[in-house]
């Protein structure tokens, strides 16, 4: 177990230490992780991917489907090694994945899994972080105190193994709790102290978002000038810094956007959640805060749709916090479109929701609402039973946020004085950074230079002796490339493509078909050509094809020809063994020039109906194949010479004769071709036979 515990701690140490300068997600790390992942074995290879899927987890560009991927194929291959710590960190990571699908109970039930294997483990790292997102997934189900619980078990075992990035995001969720709670002055000391330690780490995404919390927190306590401050300041932060336009969408468009409606200026408020939603469409909350805008502008409708829309879905994660929100929200637009009973039973939704979380400002919206609805209903008990509610409520929240504004300021200005501080501290260290490189830069380059010299020498001697051995070397390597070159241009050449006057004469016969009015014997031929053609030009690709796609090219030329010398003569294509025509390969249009050849020099020139047989068989990896005419045989085409068979003889037979002499060299003697005259039992000519020795490739050699 102490083996897995240092290798865990190993993959960590490396993602927290490139995070000490932080970008979220690391895309170093990332990048990093990525090529080392196929290198890794046992129970680092979990290790790995569980380093990997944690990368994904930062904001603003969360990834849920990579983690929860990542985190699943480590748990496999935890559990091939038995190895407890990495079982447990991926199924934190899958609890991790959840919350950011919004899943929160199936979230809970995944952390707690974990935090019961980290405990039997005694893992640091497992019970520090997996208590943080514990509390994270129980907030949102508005069980504020035990997610405070979670938040205070986490930080010993956080400042144990000094992780900044946990504390700072352990102490970011304690301050939204005790804002909920009215607790100000904690709320501001956690939200605080979150912000000076992200800005120790010069982590600038999260000094981002720490100085939108900060606005938030003057928000829900009333101070609607300072939250401004701190969204203009968390803005130009991330400007300075070059957090991208989607970082500044979320920390600070919507939050700016919010402010201005509660500050009473429902354009302003509608121009910048309109700006957010431009940049993050699929932003649920941004849509609701759009939505609550649209509200106070009359559009109760359009309102209503936007609100009613996530409603299932907050339920089924059990997402009472947005939905204690949104369902507040229902009441109010049902109460303008004057629908009081609809309105009455989401306010009082809603009500349950922030009672059992005593979540003070929805418990005070809730008295409002209720009180309006209930008087608007002739419910006049009802009515000022909620109005009295509110009023001592609205009391109490008034003196705690007056009360917490006159101390609140002191520690502000405190906080500031900090902030500038570790400002100046980091400017300065930067400078003294600045100074270590440039001075380091020219030892490195004095000795750079020193380097060069002696290499230069070395170098210079070593051409000397190299230059005689090149030269030799020389002749012997363009001879060989030459000749390497003449073989690859003559193999480019062989793969021969087919005789013009043949594609001429087809091209002919079509027009001649059209002319005499026979359209589907015009279709019918042109449908084969442009069939062939495509094969021809597909097949001539390629070094190699099935002697399948041979045959099938073969004939389709043959059903051309035939065509066009009006059946004139017929063809037979047959087998004489076995043959795996799938598994045989060739070089393409080997077999055509041959058939072609006894079309013209011998069927042509016969009286009477022709006949082509081609046959076919294999052993011991070759190919025979027998092409037989009843044609007039080679003497009498021989007798005729025309400049035809003159043409066909040099551009067809001689080419398919230098394809078979290549084989020839591959396949060690064994591709040949014999072509002879056959005759009757009375002497005479009675075609011709040409007879095929054809060395062929398997599909196993091809592939190697």
């Amino acid at each position: 177990m102490m083996r897995g515990k240092k290798t865990s701690t190993f993959f960590i140490s490396i993602l927290f230490c490139s995070s000490i300068a932080a970008q979220h997600p690391n895309l170093k790390a990332i990048d990093s992780l990525t090529r080392l992942l196929p290198t890794v074995h046992g129970i680092q290879k979990p290790d790995c991917l569980n380093a990997l899927a944690e990368e994904y987890w930062w904001p603003p560009t969360v990834n849920p489907d990579s983690i929860l991927l990542l985190a699943l194929i480590a748990e496999q291959e935890s559990a091939k090694e038995n190895y407890a710590v990495g079982i447990a960190t991926a199924v934190m990571l899958q609890g991790v994945a959840e919350i950011y699908k919004r899943n929160f109970i199936v979230a809970e039930n995944h952390l707690r899994i974990s935090l019961k294997m980290f405990e039997a483990a005694n893992s640091d790292f497992g019970l520090g972080w997996c208590n943080v997102w514990l509390g994270q997934s129980l907030y949102s189900q508005n069980n504020f105190d035990e997610s405070l619980a979670c938040y205070y078990k986490s930080l010993p075992y956080l400042e144990k193994i000094g992780d900044w990035e946990a504390q700072g995001k352990a102490w970011t969720w304690m301050s939204f709790v005790f804002s909920v709670q009215g607790n100000y002055d904690s709320s501001l000391n956690y939200c605080g102290k979150s912000l000076l330690l992200r800005k120790k780490m010069s982590d600038h995404v999260c000094v981002t978002a720490s100085y939108v919390n900060m606005g938030q927190l003057y928000k829900v306590a009333g101070a609607y000038e300072d939250a401004m401050e701190y969204y203009r300041q968390s803005f130009r932060y991330a400007t300075e810094h070059g957090v991208d336009l989607y970082m500044a969408n979320w920390a600070y468009l919507e939050p700016v956007g919010v402010l201005y409606r509660l500050m009473n200026a429902p354009d302003s408020s509608y121009y910048y959640l309109q700006k957010a939603l431009q940049i993050d469409p699929y932003n649920e909350m941004a849509r609701i805060s759009f939505g609550e805008t649209l509200l106070i502008k009359n559009q109760a409708d359009l309102a209503l749709s936007i609100f009613l829309s996530p409603i299932e879905e907050l339920k089924r994660g059990n997402d009472k916090w947005d939905l204690m929100r949104v369902e507040m929200d229902i009441a109010r637009a049902y109460e303008k479109n004057k629908n009081i009973k609809k309105a009455l039973k989401y306010a009082s939704e809603s009500f349950s929701l922030a009672q059992q979380s005593k979540a003070k400002h929805f418990i005070l919206d809730s008295y409002t609402i209720l009180a309006r609805l209930y008087k608007r209903s002739n419910i006049n008990d009802s009515a000022y039973f909620f109005l009295v509610k509110a009023a001592a409520l609205k009391d109490s929240i008034l003196k705690s946020q007056f009360l917490w504004k006159l101390s609140g300021y002191k520690k502000q200005a405190e906080y500031m004085k900090q902030a500038d501080q570790l400002a100046m501290l980091d400017h300065e260290n930067k400078l003294k950074e600045k100074e270590l490189r440039e001075k380091s830069l020219f030892q490195w380059a004095l000795a750079g230079c020193l380097l060069i010299v002696v290499l230069a020498g070395f170098i210079f001697y070593w051409n000397l002796e190299l230059k005689r051995k090149n030269e030799r070397l020389q002749n012997a390597n363009t001879n060989v490339k030459l000749n390497q070159h003449i073989a690859d241009l003559e193999m480019e050449a062989l793969r021969a493509q087919m005789n013009p006057h043949f594609i001429f004469n087809c091209l002919s016969s079509i027009n001649s078909f059209i002319l005499k009015n026979r359209p589907e014997e015009a279709s019918n031929y042109l449908i084969k050509f442009s069939r062939l053609i495509r094969m021809v030009l597909a097949n001539s690709k390629q070094q190699f094809i099935s002697i399948e796609d041979e045959l099938e090219t073969l004939s389709l030329y043959l059903d051309m020809e035939k065509l066009r010398f009006k059946n004139s003569f017929d063809y037979k294509i047959s087998f004489i063994n076995e043959v795996d025509i799938a598994n045989i390969f060739v070089p393409p249009l080997l077999l055509q020039p041959f058939a072609e050849n006894a079309i013209w020099h011998g069927l042509m020139h016969k009286e009477g109906p022709g006949s082509l047989n081609i046959e076919l068989s294999t052993g011991k990896k070759i190919l025979y194949c027998s092409i037989t005419d009843n044609g007039i045989g080679c003497a009498k085409a021989s007798e005729l010479k025309t400049k035809l068979a003159e043409k066909q003889k040099s551009m067809g037979l001689q080419m398919t004769a230098d394809r078979l002499a290549l084989l020839n060299k591959d396949g060690g003697g064994q591709s040949s071709f014999k072509m002879e005259d056959i005759f009757d039992e009375e002497g005479k000519p009675a075609g011709t036979r040409v007879s095929l020795k054809i060395y062929y490739k398997d599909y196993a050699e091809l592939g190697s």
